[in-house]
């Protein structure tokens, strides 16, 4: 065991540092929203109600659903915490720890023990990719898939068809699970068997065939069942013009700017210079320097430069709006890019000091961004308490339902039916005559002065002498509306 924590220090310090990121204020950084508040009820839906699903929520792209598996993965964070919410905090630190432990086989792998170290490190502690694990949404894994499919891709290279093939086949059946855009470089097997310059056989595609199929019987049984309904919608998404304000060269513009803030934020996430493009710029100097001073991974770098070839023509001509989070499939390459020029600096002995200084230097930066960031008092901990809070005063005032209305902006209403359902409470829409509890948010005491505050969140209580006991009841003789009103992105 020495011996081992003597030889492997550098990445169980990485590892640890990793975790306590994605742990540090759990509660407090738990930013739960409506998507939050959708996927538990998604998993109450499993675990209480006995429903076994095939899908998640629908997706911004109607008829589009994503997949179940992020949501199962829930659930024993859920048992442990008796169906809180805060339990998912806990898988995203567990997801986190096995991110930044692939990152590091990934590379070691493929470019050796430095690069290894240098990408997990970066990995570990960069703002947004610590972030990014501490999200937990359905499209969290996808930064980490990408790796994955890295891996798969430089397997095919090397020619180990079998191997590679079989990892980009278990990913593949993912995609579903996490994000329709991670099709994109799925076409890149071909050119990898092309650049291996070896001639695959039937054989090596058998089984990863197999597993493909196997590992996607729940979407096709769902396609099956419904008329291939996400078949159709994915489809009609790519021939029907969804209306984005930007074309053309705008949209190039926009896609090359959101790739750009993309990268920015990998090493620079709390300066306000330089420019983002000027970043993107330098990324582009680095992958020339490494083209052309790395013959051995040319046929690597060639990959990867088709990879962000064919996500960057995509949504530049994609119709729909993008943002951010849609080019999280190429946000691999900058830690690739970066790892290797550390690597190439720090093997230089009269660099070596220098190289350490500047690594150095991101790595801090990243944490001061993390430790300094602003907490949005509007979040887990803030809404839990105003349900606790309305419960308690319906309590003591003998209400058996209430009702609740919201002074806030569209969608941020948004969020709070599970945390309701888990004090078990009856909760009527304000026209059903029930006692009227409103929310605000954000606060503004001149405009809506409330009568208790919760962090950023207000609570204005009901006008008690307006109620009389016997038309209450009356109002909570109905059904419970928090249980039966439909939900956005939410199938039974």
């Amino acid at each position: 065991m020495l011996r081992f924590i003597k030889s492997n220090w550098q990445i169980i310090l990485i590892l640890i540092v990793g975790l306590m990121l994605r742990l540090y204020k759990y509660d407090q950084l738990f930013m739960y929203n409506h998507d939050n508040d959708l996927a538990s009820w998604i998993i109450k839906d499993i675990v209480v109600d006995k429903h076994f699903r095939l899908i998640g929520q629908e997706t911004s792209t109607q008829g589009i659903f994503i997949g179940g598996l992020f949501y199962y993965l829930q659930i024993p964070f859920y048992l442990l915490t008796r169906m809180d919410p805060i339990g998912a905090t806990l898988l995203g630190g567990v997801l986190g720890l096995f991110y930044i432990l692939g990152v590091y086989y990934i590379s070691l792998k493929v470019f050796g023990k430095r690069v290894a170290l240098f990408a997990a490190a970066i990995y570990a502690m960069s703002f947004v990719f610590v972030f990014n694990d501490r999200e937990i949404v359905p499209t969290q894994p996808v930064i980490f898939w990408s790796f994955a499919f890295f891996w798969g891709l430089t397997e095919i290279l090397k020619g180990h068809f079998r191997k590679g093939l079989m990892i980009c086949a278990v990913l593949i059946s993912l995609i579903w699970h996490l994000n329709f855009a991670l099709v994109l470089p799925v076409p890149l097997m071909f050119a990898a068997v092309l650049f291996s310059a070896k001639k695959l056989k039937i054989s090596d595609m058998l089984l990863p065939f197999a597993i493909l199929v196997i590992l996607s019987s729940q979407l096709l049984l769902f396609e099956y069942r419904h008329s291939f309904i996400q078949t159709k919608a994915l489809f009609s998404s790519l021939t029907t013009d969804q209306q984005d304000i930007l074309s053309g060269w705008d949209k190039i513009v926009r896609i090359f700017h959101l790739v750009s803030k993309n990268y920015y934020s990998v090493v620079l996430p709390s300066l306000s210079f330089p420019k983002f493009e000027q970043v993107m710029f330098f990324f582009i100097a680095i992958f020339v320097y490494l083209l052309t001073n790395l013959k051995k991974y040319r046929k690597i770098f060639t990959i990867i430069f088709l990879w962000f070839v064919i996500y960057f023509l995509f949504f530049s001509f994609y119709s729909k709006r993008v943002s951010e989070y849609y080019l999280s499939g190429i946000q691999f390459i900058p830690v690739i890019l970066l790892s290797l020029v550390f690597e190439r600096i720090t093997l230089k002995k009269k660099y070596r000091n220098f190289g350490y200084l500047i690594f150095s230097v991101l790595i801090i930066l990243n944490l001061h961004r993390f430790f300094t960031v602003p907490i949005n008092k509007s979040g887990y901990l803030e809404r839990k308490a105003v349900v606790a809070e309305i419960k308690r005063d319906a309590k003591e005032r003998g209400y058996p339902c209430v009702s609740v209305s919201y002074i806030t902006n569209p969608g941020y209403e948004l969020g709070y039916r599970y945390l309701f359902w888990l004090e078990d409470m009856h909760v009527n829409k304000p026209n059903s005559n029930s006692p009227v509890y409103t929310i605000v948010f954000p606060l503004n005491e001149k405009l809506f002065p409330v009568n208790a505050t919760f962090g950023a969140l207000g609570l204005i209580y009901p006008e008690h002498s307006r109620y009389n006991k016997e038309a209450v009841m009356e109002s909570c003789s109905g059904e419970n509306s928090n249980l039966t009103d439909p939900m956005f992105g939410f199938t039974k």
